[in-house]
């Protein structure tokens, strides 16, 4: 298949579409002149949907389940580009985070292979697919590293396994002869503002700093990028034929757990918001890794000063780098939305 570049009028394909990071997908394409057909997992969840289709004008909505591959081949039809966002959160609501992002991932991509219309795939991989697993001695990641599952927490080993799948898949010529190309995104933390009226896991976590819901903070280095970039930069690498067969770390800063709840206290404590600014040194996690499997994942990048370097760092130019900016626009969305109360402090 000869490769060409996006079109006005392609149909796109975003699966998850009611999604953080895929709602930001859709409201561009659509702005930039594409026809985009998004998944969710029921049509009878009317409101959500109406919602959906007033926010993204002309969106088509389609039924698919990432565990169930029924409705895929329709689903995939006629579709030029797919971004594959939907994955399982790490959420007490998904039971079987590794199944469902499995899955998922073959029913996409085989049904994408069979169209004879789709030319390339962008899958939304993680962090969590590269940099965890490894001994606490390494400290430098690329590209080039990918996560060891032994012993770490259902949404890593997701993450790892899925995207591992992709590149298999994709690779195999007797399922893929029309040599459908592949990219990965790989987003550190996602931040920012929401674009749907609804709560999303890094809103969550936004939300749980600002209630002081988290009495010590984890002593750890994020790599963060907006959820806007990281939209934005889904599409430019579907746009690009360079980034086909690669890997994209996806993030536009460095911080830290402290970093957010001090930017929400300096900006949000005469609204009642009083995060904890305390940080637990590393020996006060060490107990909890035999118990907790999600620390024990996290415990050997702890109070380590972990860098980042894309091996691609001008596939885009962000736009959104700032944390201060980044943090702000994700409380103003969360405070507007009615997703966080404001909690005033009484007059005396």
């Amino acid at each position: 298949m000869k490769y060409q570049s996006m079109q006005k009028g392609d149909l796109c394909l975003v699966t998850g579409i009611t999604g953080y990071v895929a709602s930001w997908i859709g409201k561009y394409l659509i702005e930039e002149g594409f026809q985009v057909r998004g998944t969710v997992r029921s049509l009878k969840n009317v409101d959500r949907n109406n919602k959906m289709k007033e926010l993204l004008p002309g969106v088509e909505l389609v039924e698919a389940n990432l565990q169930i591959e029924e409705g895929w081949d329709n689903v995939t039809e006629g579709c030029k580009w797919i971004f594959h966002v939907a994955s399982p959160q790490a959420v007490k609501s998904e039971t079987d985070l590794v199944g469902s992002a499995t899955k998922g991932t073959k029913y996409v991509m085989n049904a994408a292979f069979k169209t004879g219309t789709v030319q390339k795939i962008v899958i939304t991989s993680s962090e969590a697919a590269m940099v965890f697993g490894h001994p606490a001695s390494k400290i430098k990641f690329s590209e080039d590293d990918w996560t060891n599952i032994n012993g770490i927490a259902d949404y890593y080993r997701s993450k790892t396994l899925a995207e591992e799948l992709a590149w298999d898949l994709v690779r195999d010529t007797t399922i893929n002869p029309n040599g459908v190309e592949l990219s990965s995104i790989n987003p550190g933390i996602i931040l920012g503002p929401s674009f749907l009226p609804w709560m999303r896991f890094s809103g969550e976590n936004i939300k749980n700093i600002a209630e002081g819901k988290l009495p010590m903070l984890p002593d750890m280095v994020l790599h963060f990028v907006d959820v806007r970039d990281c939209a934005r930069m889904h599409i430019a690498i579907m746009d690009n034929p360079n980034t086909s067969g690669n890997r994209h770390l996806s993030f536009s800063g460095r911080g830290s757990f402290l970093d957010i709840a001090t930017v929400i206290s300096d900006n949000y404590s005469d609204l009642g918001f009083a995060p904890s600014l305390k940080v637990a040194p590393k020996f006060f996690m060490w107990p909890m890794k035999f118990f907790i499997k999600d620390v024990a994942t996290i415990y050997p990048l702890l109070g380590k000063n972990t860098l980042y370097t894309s091996k691609y760092p001008n596939v885009y130019q962000y736009q959104y780098t700032k944390i201060s900016d980044i943090v702000q626009s994700a409380m103003d969305s969360l405070i507007e939305n009615k997703l966080i109360n404001p909690r005033p402090s009484k007059v005396k």
